[in-house]
C-alpha cells in the first residue's frame, strides 16, 4: 500500500475513534423510554451501561428504564442481549435473548 493510502486510513481511523469517544464522553445514547423515572435513578445511566456491557457481549443500543419485578431498573440492549440493571446498586439483575 503506497504512503498516501495508508496515511488516509490512519486519519480515517482516528476519526473514527474519535467519534466514539466523544459519544461516550457525552453520555452514550439517550435514554429511550423512562425519562420521567430518572430522577429517581441513582447510578447513572452511563454506569448502567458500563455494567452491561461487562454482562453481555456486542454493540450497546437502546436504554430504557423501567419497572423489573417491583424493582427500578435500566434496560440495555446490548448486543443480541437485554441486560436488566438495578438503578440502585448497579447490579446486573438478569440477561435475556433480546426480543
Amino acid at each position: 500500500m503506497n504512503r498516501r493510502a495508508t496515511a488516509g486510513l490512519v486519519v480515517l481511523g482516528l476519526a473514527s475513534a474519535g467519534g466514539v469517544g466523544i459519544a461516550a464522553a457525552n453520555g452514550g445514547f439517550s435514554l429511550d423510554d423512562g425519562k420521567d423515572l430518572a430522577s429517581q435513578a441513582e447510578i447513572s445511566q452511563q454506569q448502567a451501561e458500563k455494567a452491561a456491557q461487562s454482562a453481555a457481549p456486542g454493540n450497546l443500543g437502546e436504554t430504557d428504564l423501567e419497572d423489573y419485578e417491583g424493582d427500578l431498573v435500566y434496560n440495555v440492549d446490548v448486543g443480541s442481549k437485554d441486560v436488566k440493571v438495578d438503578a440502585t446498586t448497579g447490579k446486573v439483575l438478569a440477561v435475556s435473548d433480546d426480543d
